[in-house]
């Protein structure tokens, strides 16, 4: 036995502190990438599911703007009036309402749409809009459009 006999001992407690720092650095870095491409995968889905709703309202002011009795005319019956719209893979529910104001010969016409994205639905979005038209020339006026939020 030289005077050197002993010095390996603590080469192998160093090697395994440093790898376990390393797999420990690694670990964490795994993890924050995970979360920073969980995040931008929300928010594009939450893009999506606004365009979406954006969508169906522009369909239903454009259903509207032809025909100015469109709450009793395909595909609706009757107030308030539901129905689907697909929006490439996602998807979006209107709800139309119409009301009467006498007085100044209008139809006051509620939108409310909920556009979802995602596979599940994991995003939704809720606009509504409201368009006021005239019964007698079918002209139209986009009063206001705004978020809502989705149930």
């Amino acid at each position: 036995m030289g005077k050197f006999s002993n010095q390996g001992q603590v080469a192998l407690p160093f090697v395994l502190l440093i790898s376990g720092i390393i797999v420990e650095i690694a670990v964490a870095g795994a993890f924050i990438a995970y979360f920073l491409s969980t995040s931008s995968l929300g928010e594009r889905l939450a893009i999506r599911a606004y365009s979406a709703a954006y969508a169906g309202v522009q369909d239903a002011m454009i259903r509207i703007s032809r025909n100015k009795e469109f709450i009793s005319s395909s595909p609706c019956v009757s107030s308030p009036c539901s129905y689907t719209l697909t929006v490439g893979s996602d998807s979006t529910a209107l709800t139309v309402t119409r009301s009467s104001d006498s007085p100044s010969n209008t139809y006051l016409y509620t939108i409310s749409s909920t556009g979802s994205a995602g596979s599940i639905s994991t995003r939704k979005k809720r606009l509504s809009a409201s368009l006021i038209v005239d019964q007698s020339t079918g002209q139209t006026n986009l009063q206001s459009i705004s978020e809502v939020a989705a149930s």
